[in-house]
């Protein structure tokens, strides 16, 4: 920033302090997550009281951990005064060491140097976490203070068995467990590294620091690893990951068309967090962290693309497709319109038809866009389902019916990565997912918010598994599901009792139908045209290859407030 900032009589503005940190991390633009360098003149300092300083914020959380190989060490505090004082001495990564980290790694790429060799910790307790430590009271994060994820299995659409370490014994929908111990996960710790070998040394190193002070037969170690070579960044259905993260105001440069939120939506005890009045002073500069393992029926998924893409001249939007389609771009369009994104992640809304692997490469493309349509005023599907992934989770431009600030608040910040082995020849040859439990793949899924009901659970709940949304119309539109998301439960089909001779497509419809236990069940919806005799148009219906296998809430706390933890076994 000298080049800006030895001159007296100019003030940078923050469109310049933007440019000079895209220029400055040429090399982290794709990730979405490019550091905003603060560390110039008023009014612009390093750190300021309206947000929130790195040096007391865990590592992942605004810039997140540049990693190869990342372990979640899911464990129980056995003994909590031990706990306290293995916690002193336990050195998690706050964000101003992954800021420095960063600088590192792309002085190393600009210079061709070797390999940065890196480790990061972070660590976050569950609500029975924090209560066991002796940090009773309330976080002002209702959903956090009263349920365990496993009490909201079904209400996050949740149909598969979820692994023993997340699936709580005696789950309660309503009154909710996440202060009752049976079953309960404690803490996490997060170990990214650079490779694979210093990641697994450091989660030995870690297992051992608290050996003493938690439940050793009820440690469970989860592994999540970059796929290699070409699929770097990319998860297991091929699809590029880590676009459209939302940038936070004062912490992040924004690329254009890339959402802005204040960083109270991500980070507890400022602007933007729906909770910042009732919240304790233990809470600020800590983050809601939601954890869930996403298995994916890659095979499944291949086979289903191609089925489809055949038939592309049926769903292809009205545009130009000269010349047209081959069977494998049919597929790869077909797979683009259920995540919203081409696997090489050129957004669906700026190349309906066809992959711009050009554009998916340039970060000053690959986000600039708004899903709008010239000569459409109301929002359209013509180049984007509204069904699509990115455009369920991460919508954008639904005014009048949704405000700007009301889809920035419902805003996460994404982190994880793949686990398990690529898909072996003989899963390619069948069609089918191997049943061993060490051929199993998918996504270690990871979110931070300062609300979880505004940002996890809005995006699962209300946007990903609502029919309805996007919201497009002052009617509401039947547009289905999030392909992606994981699959809702098994539909019941049954006949009505009486005929409905005057019902037609798009018609609200409620009718009645006969139960188990004689009893009789009054089912409201919209009538959707059945296929039954024909062939029905591509996917329908809609299939699913992403299971849940479970998950947790847990609060990432401050540096200042784990050292008050740490110290409490003092008092």
């Amino acid at each position: 920033m000298e080049d800006i900032i030895n001159h007296p009589h100019d003030t940078p503005t923050m469109e310049d302090i933007i440019s000079h940190s895209h220029d400055t991390f040429t090399h982290f633009r794709r990730r979405g997550m490019v550091p905003l360098l603060t560390d110039g003149p008023a009014p612009f300092p390093r750190h300021r009281d309206d947000v929130p300083d790195p040096a007391n914020v865990q590592g992942d959380i605004i810039y997140l951990f540049p990693k190869v190989a990342e372990n979640f060490i899911f464990f129980r505090i056995s003994n909590v005064a031990q706990f306290q004082r293995d916690l002193a001495t336990f050195n998690p990564t706050h964000a101003k060491q992954v800021y420095e980290n960063l600088e590192a790694i792309h002085e190393a790429k600009t210079r061709k140097g070797p390999w940065v060799k890196i480790v990061q910790k972070q660590i976050a307790f569950s609500r029975r976490g924090l209560t066991v430590l002796g940090l009773t009271e309330k976080t002002g994060d209702n959903r956090f203070d009263v349920y365990a994820m496993r009490d909201n299995k079904k209400f996050l659409g949740d149909g598969m068995p979820w692994d023993p370490v997340f699936d709580k014994p005696n789950p309660d929908p309503v009154n909710g467990t996440a202060n009752k111990d049976l079953g309960a996960i404690h803490g996490v710790i997060t170990i990214a590294g650079s490779d694979d070998k210093m990641c697994e040394d450091a989660t030995n190193e870690t297992l051992t620091h608290f050996g003493g002070a938690i439940e050793s037969h009820h440690v469970v170690v989860l592994r999540g690893r970059t796929r290699p070579g070409q699929f770097k960044g990319h998860e297991h259905f091929g699809y590029q990951d880590g676009i459209s993260q939302p940038a936070m105001r004062k912490l992040i440069a924004p690329l254009p068309g890339q959402i802005q939120v204040d960083a109270g939506v991500v980070i507890a005890g400022y602007k933007g967090d729906p909770a910042l009045e009732r919240r304790p002073k233990w809470v600020k500069d800590g983050s809601f962290m939601a954890f869930r393992k996403l298995e994916q029926l890659v095979p499944e998924f291949e086979g289903y693309v191609v089925k489809n893409g055949k038939r592309w001249r049926e769903f292809v939007p009205k545009v130009n497709a000269d010349p047209p389609l081959s069977d494998g771009e049919g597929a790869s369009l077909w797979g683009a319109r259920m995540f919203g994104r081409y696997r090489s992640g050129a957004p669906l809304a700026l190349t309906p038809v066809r992959d711009n692997p050009a554009m998916a490469a340039d970060p000053l493309e690959n986000n600039n866009f708004d899903y709008t349509v010239p000569n459409y005023d109301e929002p359209t599907d013509i180049r984007c389902p509204f069904t699509a992934h990115t455009r369920k989770t991460a919508p954008r431009n639904l005014d009048p019916y949704l405000s700007k600030r009301f889809l920035e608040a419902g805003s996460i910040v994404r982190a994880g990565l793949p686990y398990g082995p690529e898909v072996t020849d003989a899963e390619n040859a069948s069609g089918t997912s191997s049943e061993a439990d060490n051929l199993k793949r998918g996504l270690l899924f990871v979110c931070y918010q300062s609300d979880l009901d505004s940002g996890f659970v809005r995006q699962t709940v209300g946007y990903a598994n609502n029919d309805f949304f996007p919201t497009v119309s002052l009617i509401p539109d039947h547009h289905g599901q999030d392909p992606i998301l994981g699959g809702p439960p098994a539909p019941v089909h049954a006949a009505a009792q009486t005929p409905i001779p005057a019902a037609q497509p798009g018609d609200a419809v409620t009718v009645i139908v006969q139960g188990k236990d004689e009893q009789q069940l009054e089912v409201s919806g919209f009538a959707s045209p059945s296929y039954a005799g024909g062939q029905s148009p591509p996917g329908i219906p809609q299939e699913f290859f992403v299971n849940s296998r479970g998950g947790e809430y847990f609060f990432v706390p401050s540096i200042s407030t784990l050292k008050d933890i740490s110290n409490a076994h003092r008092r």
